[in-house]
């Protein structure tokens, strides 16, 4: 893992750690001072494929893999 997708990562849990539901692409630019959506959105599709976040079902947001769904919706 990178340190860029470390770094959004961590992010995203945390978010979800306080607020119960996932920060948006814009959250997380601003967060990571990155100036562009699409390479926090390829970064996000990469967590998801390395098996450290999953896709909500149905709905746009992620979620740090170690969370059940139940627990989400």
């Amino acid at each position: 893992m990178t340190e860029k997708q470390a770094s959004i990562y961590r992010f995203i849990d945390e978010w979800w750690k306080e607020f119960g539901y996932a920060p948006s692409i814009d959250d997380i630019m601003r967060a990571t001072n990155d100036k562009s959506r699409s390479s926090v959105h390829h970064v996000i599709v990469r967590l998801c494929e390395m098996g450290v976040c999953k896709r909500i079902p149905g709905k746009k947001s992620v979620r740090p893999s170690y969370m059940r769904v139940r627990d989400v919706v």
